[in-house]
């Protein structure tokens, strides 16, 4: 769902790198950060014509040099290959860290993005958080805050992990050099995609806290507010109003929730109940929430009905690069539950 509004940090005007960039500037990051479609990963599609209509005498090209300004000052990261943009410190700085339902929600806006530099990027600034700060105490269901954030992170991990250049299969999962503490850091020159807009070398400054996005509401229609799914007709209510509630189970309505979330039109009830069955099935067999979460983002650009969501989560699942050297034996699995497996499927 399209965001409502923009809240813009009064500290925005203390930061000492947000005041080096010109008023056209600063005008133009506040703009980015209240685009009703920016998701919770901080991603945008980069529309230069679209944008150079919201001010009368702007032009693409003034949109191009300010975009320019910013992704130099790391206040952004863009790729024109792949035409997205990327407001770098977004999770970090909005507070979507500190509520597992929308990071649940930001992972599945991360998978979106095509880019690999954006996708650097974001996964340098989500090892940044600071999971020291969120509760570790057991909630209803015996996970912590932060026991549920740092499976959200790993999730990112998995899917954003890039086979290894070296010989040995060994070294980090990430591609990007371990981040410190400061928000002043860059992610590496080789990030950097030839491009277009000939980017200049990589600034210092830091992009300051953004204003905090809501979370996950309820699906509206373009006139007024859908009602709720009949539950009768498909076994699922429509999607909850977004919460950071501790402790609360994941059900296939938690799921589907954030999914319609994330539909520009509601889909029909039909389909609604289709995806919500198959979610079901896949929580009972124990498959982890965000490995479901990201088979839906994959199955979500492919256009394939919901009989294939299984097979997405299967790919969202089994990312990891394979690595060289010894391997554990495969387990065996009983022909039972192989026969079991072909009945169900």
């Amino acid at each position: 769902m399209a965001r409502g509004h923009g809240r813009i940090l009064t500290s925005i005007w203390e930061d000492s790198d947000f005041l080096k960039l010109d008023e056209k500037e600063q005008r133009f990051y506040l703009f980015l950060i209240s685009q009703p479609n920016l998701n919770h990963a901080g991603l945008l599609p980069l529309t230069l014509r679209r944008w150079s209509r919201k001010a009368n005498g702007l032009t693409a090209a003034d949109v191009e040099k300010r975009l320019q300004s910013l992704d130099d000052a790391r206040f952004i990261v863009m790729d024109d290959d792949t035409e997205e943009l990327l407001i770098r410190s977004f999770v970090r700085n909005d507070g979507v860290w500190k509520q597992p339902k929308v990071m649940g929600a930001m992972v599945s806006g991360a998978m979106e993005i095509s880019s690999r530099r954006l996708r650097r990027a974001l996964l340098a600034e989500v090892e940044r958080i600071p999971l020291g700060e969120l509760s570790n105490e057991p909630g209803s269901r015996g996970v912590s805050i932060r026991q549920q954030v740092s499976e959200h992170i790993e999730t990112l991990r998995k899917v954003f992990r890039e086979p290894d250049p070296t010989p040995s299969g060994r070294g980090s999962g990430t591609p990007s050099a371990p981040p410190s503490g400061t928000p002043s850091d860059t992610p590496a020159e080789g990030d950097r995609k030839a491009s277009t807009r000939a980017h200049a070398p990589a600034s210092r400054a830091h992009s300051p806290a953004p204003a905090p996005t809501p979370a996950p509401t309820t699906v509206s229609a373009e006139a007024g507010e859908q009602p709720p799914v009949d539950v009768e007709e498909t076994g699922f209510a429509g999607a909850p109003e977004g919460a950071s509630d501790e402790g609360e189970p994941v059900t296939a309505q938690t799921i589907v929730g954030e999914w319609l979330n994330r539909t520009s039109k509601r889909p029909p009830k039909a389909v609604i109940g289709q995806v919500a069955k198959q979610i079901k099935k896949l929580l009972d067999e124990g498959i982890a929430p965000d490995d479901i979460r990201g088979g839906l983002a994959i199955w979500m650009t492919k256009g394939y009905a919901p009989s294939a969501i299984p097979s997405f989560v299967n790919q969202a699942m089994n990312t990891t690069p394979a690595q060289q050297g010894p391997t554990t034996a495969p387990r065996q699995i009983p022909e039972e539950e192989i026969e079991s497996a072909l009945r169900f499927g």
